[in-house]
């Protein structure tokens, strides 16, 4: 019962030392390029008319990403694809801390110490 209570005491604040942070940084790099995409783009327009091939022409759905990224700002573009490079590298980081806490809870100290 002890060590029990210990542990989750042990994981919370490796939650809150390690994943946080990640999560954190992985939400507000999405939410940049989300508010870059709105400044630039009419996104209830665009919302519709994927909604429309999706129904309608999923073969077409790759043409129509296509000819949207084509006619597209470059700096928004730019903008777009590093944050979803660095969402997608926080995003691994966090699944590999988290894989290798489980793989060996023993060793969850030695994280927290960091």
């Amino acid at each position: 019962m002890l060590k029990k209570r210990i542990m989750r005491r042990v994981y919370a604040i490796w939650f809150v030392r390690r994943a946080l942070p990640v999560l954190g940084g992985s939400f507000l790099s999405l939410a940049i390029a989300l508010k870059m995409t709105a400044d630039s783009f009419f996104v209830a327009e665009i919302m519709r008319s994927f909604k429309f091939v999706l129904a309608h022409n999923l073969m077409g759905l790759p043409r129509y990403i296509e000819s949207a990224l084509n006619s597209a700002e470059p700096s928004t573009l730019i903008l777009i694809a590093m944050a979803g490079i660095v969402s997608f590298a926080l995003a691994v980081k966090l699944l590999r801390s988290v894989r290798s806490i489980l793989s060996s809870p023993v060793s969850v100290a030695s994280y927290i110490k960091r």
